[in-house]
C-alpha cells in the first residue's frame, strides 16, 4: 500500500485503508521547527476563542521554556502562570491525583491551558483542560514520550498507575532546540519508549484475536516505517543530532496520534508499560522517587515481552494444550499481592473473566497468532543492542531495582490493568516465573 500521509488529516476525518473505519483526528496543528514558540501567539488567535490563558509548567520547566512562552504570550494575552513544585520528601514533580484541585481552581474563566513540559506537565494539564471543556496546547521539553499527541493521561490514584481517556491536544509546537538540549536521560527514555510500539501493536492485535475487539493496521504500519528510520542509531541520540532526535520526536507524536486512532492507549501501551506501571506504584507506595524515567522502565519491560515472544515462537498448538493442562495458576497468590501492594483489587477482580476467554480459545487461534502476530515484533538481541547503543538500562540492577522487585513486577504486572498482553499468555501456560527469575538482575 502506498505510504499513509496522516498529517494530511490533523483536525479532520477519513476513511481508513487499513480497517475501513472512519477515524477523526482532533489535533490541528503539529509545529516541529526551530523557534516553534514563536508560533505561539498565532496558534492561540487561529484556533482559540478567548484571550485568558494558563501557563502549566514545573520549576525546572519553567526556567527551560515556559518564563519564554510567558514573555510571548504577554504582549497578546492575559497570561497566568502556575508552576508546580515538587514535594518535599521529592526530587521532581509527579502526575498524582492530589494536584488536580489546584490546577482546576487556577484554570477557573480561563480559555486555554498550555503545558510546558514533558510527561508528567502534559498528562496533568490534559485531565485537567478534559475536565473544564476547554482546549489545550502541549509545548514539549523533551521527546521523552508520546502524551503530547495522545488522547489519554496517566497519573497516580489511590496508588494505583490509571490511564484515562482524554480530549488530545488542540496543537503541539516543538522547538527543535529545546527539545535537543533536554536532560539526556530523558531523549534516552523517548528512544526506549518509543520501541515498544511493535510491541504494543502486537499485543493489541493478540487481544483482538481473544476478545474481538477491533484492530487497525494503521498505527502498526506507521510505528514500523519510522522506527526503522532510528532503531539502529542509539549513538547519534547521544551526541544530540538533531536529525535523529526530531525522527524520534516524529515517532512519538505519531505514537500519541496511533491512541487516537485506536481510541486507547493499545498501540503504544503493552505488557512493557504494564512492568513501568508496576514499579511506579511501588516507588509510590514508598513514598520515594521513582526508580526511573518512564521510557527507561519500558524499555526493560521490551526485552522482557521480546524474550516472550521469541520462546513462544517455537512452540505449537500441542504445546500450548499440554502446558494449559498441566499448569493451573494460583489467583489467591496473585489477589493476595496485589491487595497488599497496591490495596485494591479492582482492575484484578477484571480482568479474571478476560483470562478465563484466553485459556479456552488460546489452542484454537495459536496458528493464526503464529501467523500473525509474533512476526510484528524485534528480536530481543535487536532490542538490547538498540538499547545498549543509546546507553539505556538493559538489565533491572542498573535502575536500582533488586531481583525480588523485579521478579515481581515480571509476574504480577498483568494483573494491575484490565487488558490482555503477551505477559497473560506467559502467565497462563506456566512460563513466566522461569523468565521472570532470569530477568530480574
Amino acid at each position: 500500500m502506498k505510504k499513509f500521509n496522516l498529517y494530511r488529516y490533523l483536525g479532520k476525518s477519513f476513511l481508513c485503508p487499513y480497517c475501513g473505519l472512519q477515524h477523526h483526528i482532533p489535533v490541528k496543528a503539529l509545529v516541529t521547527e526551530k523557534n516553534a514558540i514563536m508560533s505561539l501567539p498565532d496558534i492561540v488567535s487561529d484556533f482559540i476563542k478567548g484571550d485568558n490563558v494558563l501557563i502549566l509548567c514545573d520549576n525546572n520547566t519553567f526556567i527551560v521554556a515556559g518564563a519564554r512562552c510567558q514573555k510571548i504570550l504577554s504582549k497578546h494575552f492575559n497570561v497566568s502562570i502556575l508552576i508546580l513544585l515538587p514535594a518535599e520528601t521529592e526530587e521532581k514533580v509527579y502526575a498524582e491525583e492530589n494536584l488536580f484541585p489546584l490546577i482546576l481552581r487556577k484554570l477557573k474563566k480561563k480559555d486555554v491551558i498550555i503545558t510546558v513540559g514533558s510527561g508528567t506537565i502534559t498528562d496533568l494539564g490534559k485531565y485537567s483542560a478534559d475536565k473544564m471543556n476547554i482546549p489545550l496546547i502541549c509545548v514539549p521539553t523533551a521527546p521523552s514520550m508520546n502524551a503530547y499527541t495522545s488522547g489519554v493521561a496517566a497519573f497516580i490514584s489511590k496508588n494505583l498507575k490509571k490511564t484515562v481517556p482524554v480530549k488530545p491536544a488542540t496543537a503541539v509546537l516543538t522547538d527543535i532546540d529545546i527539545i535537543s538540549q533536554a536532560p539526556l536521560e530523558m531523549i534516552k527514555s523517548g528512544f526506549a519508549d518509543s520501541l515498544a510500539r511493535s510491541f504494543a501493536n502486537a499485543d493489541w492485535k493478540l487481544s483482538s484475536f481473544i476478545t474481538g475487539e477491533n484492530f487497525c493496521d494503521l498505527p502498526f504500519e506507521i510505528a514500523k516505517k519510522l522506527e526503522a528510520d532510528y532503531i539502529g542509531k542509539g549513538t547519534n541520540i547521544l551526541k544530540r543530532e538533531k536529525k535523529t532526535i526530531v525522527k524520534l520526536m516524529e515517532s512519538l507524536h505519531l505514537g500519541g496520534l496511533s491512541m487516537v486512532l485506536a481510541g486507547s492507549s493499545s498501540p503504544a501501551s503493552g505488557g512493557e508499560h504494564l512492568i513501568s506501571h508496576f514499579l511506579d506504584m511501588v516507588a509510590h507506595r514508598n513514598k520515594k522517587d521513582t526508580f526511573s524515567l518512564h521510557g527507561l522502565q519500558v524499555g526493560l519491560g521490551i526485552i522482557v515481552s521480546a524474550t516472550i515472544y521469541e520462546r513462544l515462537k517455537e512452540m505449537n498448538t500441542k504445546d500450548v494444550e499440554k502446558l494449559l493442562r498441566v499448569h493451573k495458576v494460583d489467583y489467591d497468590d496473585a489477589r493476595i499481592f496485589i491487595r497488599k501492594n497496591f490495596r485494591s483489587e479492582e482492575e484484578f477482580n477484571k480482568k479474571l473473566s478476560l483470562l478465563s476467554i484466553l485459556r479456552k480459545k488460546l489452542p484454537f487461534i495459536w496458528d493464526d497468532l503464529k501467523q500473525e502476530v509474533f512476526p510484528m515484533v524485534v528480536g530481543v538481541e535487536k532490542i538490547k543492542h538498540a538499547l545498549k547503543n543509546a546507553g539505556c538500562p538493559i538489565k533491572f540492577s542498573e535502575i536500582g531495582v533488586d531481583r525480588d522487585l523485579a521478579y515481581n513486577a515480571i509476574k504480577y504486572s498483568r494483573f494491575v490493568r484490565n487488558r490482555l498482553t503477551i505477559l497473560d499468555v506467559a502467565g497462563e501456560i506456566g512460563i513466566l516465573p522461569e523468565i521472570a527469575r532470569n530477568l530480574s538482575e
